[in-house]
């Protein structure tokens, strides 16, 4: 465009930006009518949320505010650890938002440590427990008191701005505050802590191959588990918004003064933001961890301080203690960190260079190799069950759990089209979440940019890129792999380079026309529409009926499980305490207080006609592993069979029902959603 760009504007600059604009209006029209802000199923479900009935009960509203004090001491707790970790790292001289952050980082991935060695030991109990939060808060306490006398408010945003932040993480604090009724919360994240603390110690042989993944989180979970409620739980995980906020902000400020605030809002505009905020989930801490040690390389980048590099590998570890995905990070990083060094172009040796990759590597190393030795120990596989097996685990379980050949495969339209589908949420597996129309609608600006940008935004779109390409390749040979949530490093990595965009875009403002004002105007309306459905939804579950004691914990759980929890109760009620209930196409076992075995990645049954073929060798394995009862998903299977998953269907459906006619006695049903079966002897 050359001198378009600036001055008057010629006769290209008016063609691109009537383009642009032209995209702007495309992108956000193809987003509303796929993820409508008004849904009709909102407000039918906001008219049956009972808020014409108040009955304030203190003790309810006690639960609420003990739930918040115990989530507060366990932070302060976290945050006291951290800075002693933060002062032996030497990085004292940093910036107050900077020591918060990464103090608070460490501190809870340190505590989280401790609870895992804790937990091996068999110290799981609620007395012992107490006693070690509370030798853990008093020998923080003098690192702690000190920093937060020192901590200072920084600039603050607009008064709309800040009216907008503070409703909307206002709705979600007091989802947060409900009973946990989140899928992978039900499945794995507060199952595996309530099993361990039942058994008092973190103990192998159960067939849940997700407690053997990383686990980081969890253990902070069994901790305010132990301490106080799943409530507490969940509002941990709660607090990660606020740590990604603070590291958005810190970036962006750090590549460009003055629009840390806009980062903040690109990153609220992601709807999936709150939602996972108000889930017993890791996803905000995984991003977290990662966007931290990716924001430490861009300060070792600038001042080629040791305790940078060590700091990023320790978040790069933290998160490798999080989730399997996260092993792009510390690959990127040290690509990063390779490109950086260059001994082959400058004044350094390549000694140097094998010296700041170990000072990033060992760190990483330390403080994940804890969860790939214990899963050694219990499975006989460190990255259990991929690669190698274990127990439990066998080919066909592999093929079972990866969905193999269902994904894109390599069609090149379908491949373009990734970034729109993405956005658009058509084809997510899981639907936990959406990024929002603001970062597809800014795509072409953003490529556009990519020469003019600052070294620190190529370091961070080159982590972004490696993000998306893993995760692209992942949905090529399995459509499970479909799910935003798993890009959420990348969108979090992106807010600071999308402020930065907005600022630069100044020289294309014009008497006629000012793109930037324009754009200010996109994004005010994105944020304002999904602030309305935010709140539609906020009004659909009615949060303070429970905060304030107008509905209890069983209306709640009813109102927002439905059958499945009406069935967890029935269970607990009806079945003897010695019963052993094999769930069949249900992973959702949290609520049932018994020997429930969860059917974790929906091929128990697929599994078994695979080992053992006939209906009588089915019938006699189960009762070999002592099951008594079966709980069976009838509407998860009829789903499973009409989306064709034949893996995890039987594979001979006169098998099967052979095996339910010849081996179960009906013992109680309800609709065609579930049945609950005896085995016969």
């Amino acid at each position: 465009m050359g001198k378009s760009w600036v001055g008057q504007p010629g006769k290209w600059t008016w063609t691109a930006v009537a383009l642009f604009v032209a995209w702007l209006f495309f992108a956000l029209a193809a987003y509303y009518v796929t993820q409508r802000p008004f849904d009709a199923a909102l407000i039918q479900a906001i008219q049956r949320a009972g808020w014409g009935s108040f009955a304030f009960s203190g003790a309810a509203l006690a639960r609420s505010l003990a739930d918040v004090a115990v989530t507060l001491w366990l932070t302060g707790t976290a945050l006291g650890l951290g800075l002693w970790l933060w002062h032996w790292l030497g990085a004292s001289d940093a910036p107050p938002l900077e020591a918060l952050l990464f103090s608070w980082g460490m501190g809870l991935g340190a505590l989280g440590l401790l609870v895992l060695f804790v937990g091996l030991a068999g110290w799981l109990t609620r007395p012992f427990l107490f006693s070690f939060t509370f030798i853990l808060m008093l020998a923080g306490l003098p690192a702690l008191l000190p920093f937060l006398r020192t901590m200072r408010a920084g600039k603050r945003p607009s008064p709309l701005v800040t009216f907008y932040l503070l409703t909307a993480v206002g709705l979600a604090f007091t989802l947060a505050l409900l009973p946990p009724s989140d899928w992978d919360g039900l499945f794995y994240h507060l199952k595996g802590p309530k099993l361990y603390l039942a058994a008092a110690q973190i103990q192998s042989g159960i067939d849940i191959p997700h407690l053997n993944f990383p686990s980081l989180f969890e253990m902070l979970f069994m901790l305010a588990m132990a301490l106080r409620s799943d409530v507490t739980a969940v509002l941990l995980h709660f607090t990660c918004v606020f740590l990604l906020s603070g590291l958005v902000y810190a970036i962006a400020r750090y590549i460009q003064p003055g629009q840390g605030w806009t980062a903040v809002l690109f990153l609220f505009s992601m709807p999936m933001l709150l939602k996972l905020g108000s889930w017993a989930y890791n996803d905000l801490a995984l991003a977290f961890y990662q966007i931290g040690a990716l924001y430490a390389l861009l300060r070792w980048q600038q001042a080629q301080q040791r305790q940078w590099l060590i700091l990023s590998g320790l978040f790069c570890g933290l998160a490798m203690g999080l989730k399997y995905t996260s092993f792009v990070s510390p690959l990127v990083l040290a690509a990063l960190i390779a490109r950086e060094s260059r001994p082959y172009r400058a004044r350094q040796t390549w000694t140097q260079l094998v010296q700041h990759l170990l000072l990033f590597a060992l760190p990483a190393l330390l403080v994940a190799l804890p969860w790939y030795v214990k899963n050694f120990v219990f499975t006989g596989n460190p990255t259990y069950p991929f690669v190698f097996n274990g127990r439990f685990w066998d080919d066909f379980r592999t093929t079972a759990y990866s969905s193999s050949g269902s994904g894109l495969g390599f069609d090149p339209i379908a491949l373009l089209r990734l970034p729109y589908d993405l956005t658009l949420g058509i084809r997510d597996a899981s639907q936990d979440g959406q990024m929002g129309p603001l970062f597809l609608a800014m795509l072409p600006l953003l490529l556009i940019h990519i020469p003019r940008m600052p070294k620190a935004l190529h370091l961070i779109l080159w982590f972004v890129l490696a993000q998306y390409a893993f995760w692209a390749i992942g949905v090529i040979f399995s459509a499970g792999l479909w799910q935003s949530r798993l890009l959420l490093p990348a969108f979090v990595a992106l807010c600071p380079a999308l402020a930065w965009l907005l600022q630069a875009i100044q020289p294309l403002d014009y008497p006629q026309f000012s793109l930037q004002r324009f754009l200010n105007l996109v994004i005010g309306f994105v944020l304002a529409l999904g602030l309305l459905q935010q709140a539609q939804d906020w009004l659909a579950r009615a949060p303070l009926t429970y905060v304030i004691g107008s509905q209890n914990k069983a209306e709640r759980l009813t109102q927002a499980l439905g059958v499945h929890y009406q069935v967890m109760q029935q269970l607990n009620q009806t079945l003897p305490p010695n019963a052993v209930v094999l769930f069949l196409w249900e992973p959702r076992s949290y609520y049932c207080d018994l020997d429930c075995r969860p059917d974790s990645i929906l091929d128990k049954y697929s599994h078994l006609e695979h080992l053992h073929r006939s209906a009588a060798s089915i019938a006699a394995a189960l009762a070999a592993e002592g099951v008594t009862h079966l709980l069976i998903f009838d509407q998860g299977l009829t789903f499973l069979r009409d989306n064709e998953m034949r893996w995890v269907v039987p594979a001979n459906d006169v098998e099967y029902e052979r095996f339910l006619a010849t081996h179960t006695r009906l013992v109680q049903q309800w609709g065609e959603r579930y049945s609950l079966r005896e085995l016969l002897p």
